[in-house]
Parts: structure tokens; C-alpha cells; sequence
């Protein structure tokens, strides 16, 4: 059985790190064939593409890895936040139908003990008055 194409989006300033790497391990031990945005074949691809129809119109290359792949993996800014570019790869991967996936950001950050999961259990009205 082949493995399912995942595309990679994660912004520009995340390439050739850690957390770059990091995802990549990650996506290949769940199974999947990473299609990097990172590639050099791919960056110079985008380059021609640019010359050849604009850079207004850098972010259409695009369309055509995600069409290649099943599935789309993204990382957010730790903040949560998502840049113009991934934002741009995620609606149009949802108006095609691709499943997506969110790689954690600051995950042990937005984790809460057990006091802190009751309180605000109570104040959304979790708890029925009997």
C-alpha cells in the first residue's frame, strides 16, 4: 500500500529549522510522504513561476502540490496566528476537500491542571444546578 502525500505548510521563517525538521520526522512516522515547500526543486520552480506570471501570483504555484498530495499538514506561530501564505494553502485545501492537520503549537503552554479545568468548568455552566 503507498503511503498518502501530505503537503507541509509552515511559513517561510520556519525553513531549514529545528521545528522544520522536527514536523517533517513527525509527519514521516505517522505514515505519511512529506512534501516540503522547502525543497530546493520546489523553490526553484516558485522562482520561475514568478518570472514567468508575477509575484502577486506566487501563492497559485502552490495549488498544484497541494492537488498532488491527500492530505495537508500546517503549523501555526505559537501565538496561534497563521500568516497570510498558510492561511492562503489551508482555504484553498479546504475548498478542495483535503483533510487537514494542525501540528501543536506551545502545546504544554495551553495545558491546565485540575483546578484551574474546574473553575472554568463552572463558569460556562458545566455544572446543572439539580
Amino acid at each position: 500500500m503507498s503511503k498518502l502525500k501530505c503537503y507541509y505548510a509552515h511559513t517561510m521563517l520556519s525553513y531549514g529549522s529545528t521545528i522544520e525538521q522536527q514536523d517533517i520526522e513527525t509527519l514521516e512516522k505517522l505514515g505519511f510522504e512529506v512534501l516540503n515547500p522547502n525543497q530546493e526543486w520546489i523553490q526553484k520552480e516558485v522562482q520561475q513561476y514568478i518570472e514567468e506570471n508575477g509575484r502577486d501570483k506566487t501563492m497559485d504555484y502552490f495549488k498544484k502540490l497541494i492537488d498532488s498530495c491527500e492530505v495537508v499538514a500546517f503549523r501555526a506561530n505559537p501565538d496561534g496566528h497563521i500568516l497570510s501564505g498558510v492561511a492562503y494553502e489551508l482555504q484553498y485545501a479546504a475548498n478542495k476537500g483535503k483533510s487537514i492537520i494542525e501540528l501543536p503549537s506551545s502545546m504544554f503552554d495551553r495545558m491546565w491542571d485540575y483546578p484551574k479545568t474546574k473553575q472554568y468548568l463552572i463558569e460556562v455552566g458545566h455544572y446543572k444546578v439539580k
